[in-house]
């Protein structure tokens, strides 16, 4: 009976996975040129809710910012947890074909000259992979598609003013001041007002499990509804 001859790494695996790759790439080009975001700001200015279930890159990190929408109150502690878990998920993918699994014997390529999986048996075999691709893609959809991420342009305009239209120069200096110093003074509460002291007028709020102006949790919702939390 003729041998089979093993199929390498090189050049079996890097033609047949390059010239795939190369196919999705050219497919992902042509549909990015023909299937542009549909934005035709400053000449139409769009609404503050458009976007809604417009496919986005955005998508893709707003799957990481869900637990800063979630996490709040008294399970605040757990938002470090959820910025580990990803990157440690990302390093393993990163690793795994290094990794190696010691054996004491070297296994036999083809033992018994075996005929190889058709594509029904590589289905059943590669299923667990397929359905946490499957997971991935469907947290991915739920994390992004109520995301009004085309309805920017509706306030942040030349219009508006020159704090809406145009971003800090020092980013970092307004995010560790500016910003930081609005969080403190926290000017808009996000709980619920139970009295107000008649003689200084001082209102005192529910706070509980509340967050604050312009925190991290107030970004999130004002990209998910823009015109709520403006």
């Amino acid at each position: 009976m003729k041998e089979t001859k093993q199929k390498t790494w090189w050049p079996h695996h890097v033609l047949k996975a390059g010239s795939l790759a190369i196919i999705i790439l050219i497919v992902v080009v042509i549909l990015a040129i023909k299937f542009q975001v549909p934005d035709d700001a400053p000449a139409i200015i769009p609404g503050p809710d458009d976007g809604q279930y417009i496919p986005g890159p955005e998508w893709y990190f707003l799957l990481l910012w869900q637990p800063f929408w979630y996490f709040t109150g008294e399970t605040k502690h757990l938002l470090a947890y959820s910025a580990i878990v990803p990157f440690i998920f990302l390093f393993f993918l990163i690793f795994l074909p290094f990794i190696r699994i010691p054996f004491k014997r070297k296994a036999e390529v083809n033992p018994g000259n075996k005929e190889p999986m058709g594509f029904f048996s590589k289905l059943v075999f590669n299923t667990p992979v397929l359905l946490i691709a499957v997971f991935l893609a469907g947290i991915t959809f739920k994390s992004g598609y109520q995301a009004k991420i085309l309805g920017c342009d509706a306030c942040h305009n030349s219009s508006m003013g020159h704090r809406m239209y145009t971003p800090p120069v020092n980013v970092a200096e307004y995010y560790q001041v500016d910003r930081a110093r609005q969080i403190k003074s926290a000017k808009y509460k996000a709980g619920k007002m139970v009295s107000i002291d008649e003689t200084t007028g001082e209102k005192t709020y529910d706070l509980a499990g509340a967050e604050t102006y312009k925190d991290a949790n107030w970004q999130m919702r004002h990209m998910y509804e823009p015109t709520f939390t403006w």
